[in-house]
């Protein structure tokens, strides 16, 4: 009787643990929390968060090896994928409805069909009263040049509200990046609504002691079409650049569409302790984003839900374009859940949403060339992204690519990485010549084909499963170096032996 009743008690024991398990993981999806978070939010409720022991088990391990060794983030001599000094400014053009499109787009024939913005007069500028005096009384053409030195600005906002045109916008500029700092201690540096403004060569720090009130260094809204950001490093904000409507009188709703953002740089040097979403670049309901060229590292979010993303375009948006970016999830830190980029993101409200309409969050996105690295989640998220190009990418050390829920439409070419591709919840893909290299008993691995990619040598070593094996594609004309590529592609970003971030030949110092 003693042996029946000790069963049964196990049997019983074992029945809730099992209910308890599920129970758990039907929370967590109802939350849309990754298991690790959740974990963590149910020991500080519980109280058992100052158990050392149950910590260190709900903790994840960084994915970065602490021996790998990356070249410092604002380092001068920076060569890689972003801002640098030494970046020459390839002129771009407007199309005739005001779209930023980069020159290397564009062949000799094709230039005559667009307009290639020109200055009119040079407005100089040395300290902040001058600099919001040359906004505040800006006309199209004026190029507004930085001298050297720091501003900083204590306002809430930097109004941006005159007009510039597609042949003549207003420029803000230094003469090189590293000349100018521009320092901002308010909830939001350049407020940009008026169309046809251009920043290049800065850098702008955020400078709150609490970082719920550094939010953005860039905030465009409304009419603030045709906004282009070049070459410039942006750091210690929460979304560094953020894009989004505004209700007009005529009872609509404008948003900033058109948008090229180009060669920068987006990092913090520490995890924001906030609970506003923590995302380098986010673009909720503008159409026509080109997003490319840019290097995007340690973002994460340290309080609420602790997920971030490096980029998103959402809120039934369209025509959005990743490309030639590279991420890098943990670089000197680590913690949180950190995506890589994404159509859709987490999700949008109606209100906020272009048309009031966030049954689509992205159509007619493209994410090709890019370079993700150490991401805790996937590296490519489609959120009910319709009608997504996926193509010639590499994700290393992420958890892969995930098409969700039942809009979600991809292609899905050309790619290399090491997690997994998942249509998970309706969401559906054309999944074709993906190289996923898992490693193990006579499969390759990373390390089997290229030189060190733990510290972003991406040089071949075995070009036999990459070279000539991709699927032409009419949307890859160019590598991650803007390389040409001519005849049957490479798998992955690169054509040409080109690599994301190196200081001269070697990061080892």
């Amino acid at each position: 009787m003693f042996y029946l009743l000790r069963n049964l008690l196990a049997v019983f024991g074992l029945l809730c643990l099992v209910a308890g398990g599920i129970g758990a993981f039907v929370v967590a999806k109802s939350y849309n929390l990754p298991p690790r978070v959740f974990a963590e939010k149910v020991l500080a409720k519980t109280g058992l968060d100052r158990s050392s022991f149950l910590v260190g088990l709900v903790q994840a391990e960084p994915l970065k090896p602490e021996d790998v060794r990356l070249p410092a983030l604002d380092d001068p001599g920076w060569k890689g994928q972003g801002a640098r000094k030494t970046r020459t400014l390839a002129p771009f053009y407007y199309s005739r409805d005001g779209l930023p499109v980069p020159q290397v787009w564009l062949n000799e024939a094709q230039r005559f069909a667009y307009v290639r913005p020109q200055a009119l007069r040079q407005v100089a500028v040395e300290n902040p009263k001058e600099v919001l005096q040359a906004i505040r009384s800006a006309e199209p053409g004026d190029l507004i040049s930085l001298a050297p030195g720091t501003y900083r600005f204590n306002t809430r906002s930097i109004g941006v509200s005159r007009p510039g045109t597609a042949e003549h916008p207003i420029q803000v500029r230094a003469a090189e990046l590293g000349q100018v700092r521009i320092e901002l201690n308010g909830l939001e540096g350049f407020l940009v609504n008026a169309p046809f403004w251009v920043f290049e060569n800065l850098d702008i720090k955020g400078v709150c002691s609490n970082h719920s009130s550094c939010e953005h260094a860039f905030h465009v809204v409304g009419v603030g079409r045709g906004f282009v950001l070049r070459n410039s490093r942006l750091h210690e904000f929460n979304a560094m650049i953020k894009a989004n409507g505004l209700d007009s009188r005529d009872g609509g709703r404008n948003f900033p569409d058109g948008a090229l953002i180009e060669g920068n740089s987006f990092f913090n040097s520490e995890i924001r302790q906030t609970r506003s979403p923590v995302v380098p670049i986010d673009v909720v309901g503008a159409d026509d984003w080109i997003i490319r060229e840019n290097f995007i590292a340690d973002y994460s979010k340290g309080l609420g839900d602790q997920i971030s993303t490096a980029a998103f375009i959402k809120g039934n948006a369209s025509g959005g374009v990743f490309e030639n970016n590279l991420v890098v999830g943990e670089y000197n830190h680590s913690g949180g859940v950190r995506l890589g980029l994404s159509f859709g993101g987490g999700g949008t409200s109606k209100g906020a949403s272009r048309h009031k309409d966030n049954s689509i969050e992205s159509t007619g996105g493209i994410m090709r060339n890019n370079v993700v690295m150490y991401t805790r989640d996937v590296g490519v998220y489609l959120n009910k992204a319709r009608d997504t190009q996926v193509l010639n990418n590499l994700l290393f050390q992420t958890m892969g690519i995930d098409v969700r829920f039942p809009v979600s439409t991809a292609v899905i070419k050309n790619n290399v990485l090491n997690g997994k591709i998942r249509e998970r919840d309706g969401g559906t893909a054309i999944m074709e010549n993906n190289l996923i290299l898992t490693g193990g008993f006579l499969k390759k691995d990373f390390d089997d084909i290229f030189q060190n990619p733990h510290e972003g040598d991406f040089t071949l070593v075995d070009s036999a499963p990459l070279q000539d094996k991709g699927v032409p594609n009419q949307h890859v004309r160019f590598d991650f170096c803007d390389q040409p590529r001519e005849g049957v592609p490479n798998l992955g970003p690169f054509e040409s032996d080109c690599r994301p971030f190196f200081m001269g030949d070697s990061v080892r110092r």
